[in-house]
């Protein structure tokens, strides 16, 4: 029987089996609905110990996010490093998200120092789930917690994790199933890609996932390199300032944002969507969806442009940028974080009180599309007619609305505490946390809903 994990690696790697999971899919969220918000003492403690445990998205060869990656930062290892019980529930809580990644379809990829490995609880099932496990050269382990490490180890695999350390620096009493690489000061990026691919005979035969990559390119490299699966930053300041060509379409788009941007009438819309067929079919295409069934069905563009309303006609317009990308390998997987972060700017910005949140979701698609389009940011806040406020604080990483850009990149960096997050204004780190796993979800769940939305095949 194909186990778990072997199905979703081959989502990933080979042929994508029909597999059923076994709980419904919760129903999608409307963007511009918010959820309401929870007293986070109220919740279960798995939930509220994931809401807390920051994930970075791991990357697969053909561009999709095949899970993700969570891990202590080196801001709390720093703090708990003399708290055993500290330690443990951080270990508790990496380990909680990462199950609940699992459980969803997704691999779940834990990473621990494995000077704190032996505090985990290991559960009965743990199917879905990758072990990382890294050493600390400048504290390395005695030989009796080596052995520690390693029975905790194979406790876990006796349940159905995954298990990934370094085995060409750290070998140990087992064999595992990854090697977990990443750049070192002394190792860069070069190096590393060269090493996957002359790694010794004895560990030919396991895949590779390198983390703590540096920038989007970096990921594509080792990716493109040899490495099985990959992860590290994603945030549109590691993108290279290197602007590319745009495609004639994304001419086409801006030029009608930037009529909605500047009030013209809807007449003037209607008639300038009218003159673009691709973009009229794809309207009318999103219009006579099941998302708009309730609407008996839409016949004209003139029907269309006033149904819609200008606010969600400017998000579509947006989204349907994404789609015109230049052919890159970690596209789909960009998409996907840019529907987080949009997705995360309008809960911040619902949190807040802010009047119209939703022009918050157009900025986190904004503070992505450079990665997607590499183009630079002044060139993304003049493609989308971005009002002051948000070209201020993409471009210049100033003003008013720059707080929601600075959070979700505190949340990307695992820096978000508890002092930053009230100073700007949310309940609490423990809140923006939870808010950023609603969003992930919600990006997960819409990824593939949204790019129907703006009708591109």
């Amino acid at each position: 029987m194909t186990t778990f994990f072997q199905r979703v690696l081959g989502r990933f790697f080979g042929p994508r089996p029909a597999h059923a999971r076994q709980a419904a899919a919760p129903a999608p969220v409307s963007p511009s609905t918010a959820s309401a918000p929870r007293t986070p003492a109220a919740d279960p403690l798995p939930v509220r110990a994931a809401a807390l445990a920051a994930r970075r998205p791991l990357m697969a060869p053909n561009g999709e996010v095949a899970g993700f990656e969570f891990r202590v930062s080196e801001e709390v290892m720093r703090q708990c490093a003399h708290d055993t019980d500290a330690q443990a529930a951080q270990v508790a809580a990496v380990l909680v998200a990462a199950r609940l990644v699992a459980l969803d379809g997704r691999i779940g990829f834990a990473r621990l120092p494995a000077a704190w490995l032996t505090r985990a609880a290991v559960p009965r099932d743990e199917s879905g789930l990758v072990l990382g496990v890294e050493f600390d050269a400048a504290s390395p382990v005695s030989a009796a917690e080596r052995q520690a490490v390693v029975a905790t180890l194979l406790r876990f695999r006796e349940v159905g994790a995954k298990l990934a350390w370094d085995a060409v620096r750290q070998p140990l009493d087992a064999k595992p199933d990854f090697l977990l690489w990443k750049p070192l000061p002394s190792w860069p990026l070069a190096e590393l890609v060269k090493a996957v691919g002359a790694r010794p005979a004895t560990l030919q035969q396991y895949p590779v996932i390198a983390t703590d990559l540096a920038s989007v390119e970096e990921l594509e490299s080792a990716l493109g390199g040899g490495a099985h699966l990959a992860s590290g930053q994603l945030t549109p300041q590691a993108v290279a300032d290197r602007t590319g060509v745009l495609a004639p379409e994304i001419g086409r788009i801006a030029r009608l944002l930037a009529q909605l941007s500047s009030g013209a009438d809807t007449d003037v819309i209607v008639r300038a969507i009218k003159g673009d067929v691709s973009v009229s079919v794809r309207l009318l295409q999103r219009m006579n969806s099941a998302s708009f069934a309730q609407l008996g069905g839409v016949a004209s563009i003139d029907q269309a442009v006033p149904l819609l309303g200008r606010n969600d006609l400017h998000r579509w317009l947006s989204l349907m940028m994404m789609q015109f990308a230049q052919a890159r390998t970690l596209s789909p997987g960009l998409q996907e974080v840019a529907l987080w972060r949009a997705r995360l700017l309008e809960l911040l910005a619902v949190e807040r009180g802010e009047r119209e949140p939703g022009r918050f979701f157009t900025l986190g698609l904004a503070s992505m599309l450079g990665a997607i389009l590499q183009i630079d940011a002044p060139e993304v806040a003049s493609t989308l007619s971005l009002p002051p406020e948000a070209a201020q604080a993409l471009v210049e990483g100033a003003g008013p609305w720059y707080v929601y850009l600075r959070t979700a990149a505190q949340v990307e960096d695992q820096s978000a505490d508890e002092s930053s997050a009230v100073a700007d204004g949310f309940a609490s780190a423990a809140r923006v946390y939870e808010l950023s796993a609603q969003a992930w979800t919600w990006a997960s769940e819409n990824m593939a809903r949204e790019t129907d939305a703006v009708g591109v095949a």
